[in-house]
């Protein structure tokens, strides 16, 4: 298997491992609240079988998987012998028109590079009734909403001013004015100030012409995944920002960005455009109760919610689940994860 995706699967599947009991209660609500109509159930962009693994029993001997990746077909059929694994895209799908009782995905949609083509190509496969059930656990790929902000002249940086689980949906991206970043760049740089020295390296690929979605991903990449250089973004903005306002500039003012409502907004457009009903689209979280694992001593709670991850001593003010579920008992830990599940449905 090719290494990149090897390691992007394990680290999949090592985040997703200790929120495995709420992840198989939501997929299992989901596919009861909203049931397969008769023939097969597909899932496009199976990967390794994260998917599987959270399916009911009953569902999964009626389960075809596709993946367009032969390595990820590889490591599925590995990984369960009694699936029924083929190599596909999404856009040209192996059932025949009007055969699919259901079509499911997890965290493949934002994957997707034409997104109105696998729309027609749902509605193609799916029998009249027939639904199209997603899952998100996961922070979206940002290479496509990052190249619409940027032709909206908007840099995103992580939201490194606040928590981005004090919100329903995870606020996990501020978004700056492209040219007011450029000019305080340059400002610092004139003045001295660490602000153009330390991260003007980091947002060139945001203010360069042409606009490489790849490079401005992999540089966000460099600030998200380090604390320390959110808190160094943090400080230095700030800093540099007063600085520039006491020489009469204008100040900083992000925006706000939830990268899964973003996601949110395209299901939700080519599907109601290709005539399909929705019937669900929102944050759907559980939490269960159990016992602490191994290197779980010290926390008493954790949640993932959208690719946003909290590992806490104690729980926090602000939970996941809807009505609060009780609090851990000692020697017990509280878990808890939220998905945006998508449910539309074909005309009958």
């Amino acid at each position: 298997m090719d290494a990149n995706l090897a390691a992007s699967l394990d680290l999949l599947k090592r985040r997703r491992a200790p929120y495995a009991g709420t992840l198989a209660a939501i997929a299992a609500d989901m596919l009861a609240r909203f049931p397969p109509s008769a023939g097969p159930l597909l899932e496009i962009g199976a990967g390794a079988g994260a998917l599987r693994s959270l399916l009911p029993q009953a569902l999964r001997a009626r389960t075809i998987h596709s993946e367009p990746a032969q390595a990820a077909a590889r490591a599925l059929r590995d990984r369960d012998g009694d699936a029924t694994v083929v190599r596909a895209v999404a856009e040209a799908l192996p059932i025949a028109a009007g055969a699919g009782g259901a079509i499911i995905g997890l965290c493949v949609f934002d994957a997707v590079a034409d997104a109105g083509a696998v729309v027609r190509e749902i509605g193609r496969v799916l029998a009249p009734g027939g639904r199209f059930v997603h899952l998100l656990d996961m922070a979206t790929l940002y290479e496509q909403p990052f190249a619409k902000l940027a032709s909206s002249g908007l840099v995103p940086i992580p939201n490194v001013f606040g928590d981005p689980g004090d919100h329903e949906w995870p606020l996990d991206i501020l978004l700056l004015e492209r040219r007011w970043l450029a000019n305080l760049l340059r400002f610092a740089a004139h003045v001295e100030h660490p602000f153009a020295a330390t991260f003007a390296p980091v947002f060139a690929p945001f203010l360069a012409e042409p606009f490489d979605a790849g490079a401005a991903t992999a540089a966000f990449k460099v600030i998200a995944g380090s604390g320390d250089r959110r808190r160094t973004l943090a400080a230095l903005l700030a800093s540099a920002s007063r600085l520039s306002v006491a020489q009469g500039h204008a100040p900083v003012e992000p925006l706000p960005f939830h990268s899964g409502r973003y996601l949110q907004s395209v299901l939700q457009a080519e599907f109601t455009a290709a005539g399909f009903t929705v019937e669900l689209s929102e944050i759907v979280a559980r939490a269960i109760r159990r016992p602490a694992a191994a290197g779980e001593e010290a926390i008493r709670y954790r949640s993932l919610c959208v690719g946003h991850e909290r590992l806490e001593s104690a729980p926090p003010r602000r939970l996941l689940s809807s009505p609060p579920p009780e609090p851990p008992q000692p020697g017990e830990i509280l878990v808890e994860a939220g998905v945006f599940a998508f449910v539309a449905r074909k005309p009958g």
